[in-house]
């Protein structure tokens, strides 16, 4: 009798301990579930959360030259405008037109034309490189810099650069061009808002537009400064090529 109580003690035992052994694998297998589900949930979070960065900056990005789209260089300009007028900063906004862009695409064919605008925004991205500032594509042949805290000196110096930076490039201009490479109209306009100003009291869209039709009219190939005032047209001075 003691044989059979200590045999049957000793498999109730046993038992105890297989199912204890079970319980502590299921139990370690559903931790290590669960671990793998959390680091699948934040693998996923930061692919999306990734995934989010890139369609923003696709969102705000010229998918030929990689420089800011039209919308993200509004937004930009008019975030910077705020600043500026908060700390009484002047802000600058440059157009840059690439001069006979049209006969340089029928002349030498798009996609030539496309690689000329991706070596000028890429020549604009050199020359503007400081943070706070943006290089942006408006139209097919236009690009715009938006300068932060730039007066009209340090604009003017920046213009110059892009002339000549855009003439050093040396490609090939269409044959009804205003010079044998390939050039631009710039225009610069700067201004500093009122504390109390509303954004269409200081248009330096409006004045840069002005300057750079002036340009143009002017044959290319130049820049063209703008006065910005808070009424009336704004007043116009140039810097001939050399």
């Amino acid at each position: 009798m003691q044989g059979e109580a200590l045999a049957l003690a000793a498999a109730l035992l046993g038992g105890l301990i297989v199912v204890a052994i079970w319980s502590w694998v299921e139990r370690r297998r559903a931790v290590d579930a669960l671990l793998s589900a959390r680091r699948e949930i934040e693998t996923r979070t930061t692919e999306n959360a990734s995934l989010k960065l890139q369609f923003q900056r696709l969102a705000s990005e010229d998918p030929m030259t990689a420089v800011a789209n039209h919308e993200r260089l509004f937004d930009f300009l008019e975030r910077e405008w705020r600043r500026a007028r908060r700390d009484g900063h002047p802000t600058t906004l440059v157009l840059v037109d690439l001069d006979a862009f049209d006969e340089f695409n029928r002349q030498y064919g798009r996609a030539t034309g496309d690689a000329c605008l991706r070596d000028v925004a890429h020549a604009l991205g050199r020359i503007v490189g400081r943070p706070g500032d943006l290089v942006a594509r408006v139209r097919r042949d236009e690009f715009a810099l938006v300068l932060a805290g730039t007066d009209a000196q340090g604009a003017r110096n920046i213009a110059e650069r892009v002339r000549l930076g855009i003439e050093a490039l040396q490609i090939p201009a269409a044959s009804s061009a205003p010079a044998p490479v390939v050039t631009a109209s710039i225009a610069v306009a700067t201004g500093t808002a009122a504390h109390n100003a509303s954004w269409e009291d200081l248009d330096l869209v409006k004045a840069a537009r002005h300057a750079l039709r002036d340009a143009q009219v002017r044959g290319g190939h130049r820049v063209r400064y703008a006065l910005v005032g808070r009424h009336g047209e704004p007043q116009l001075m140039t810097d001939e090529p050399r």
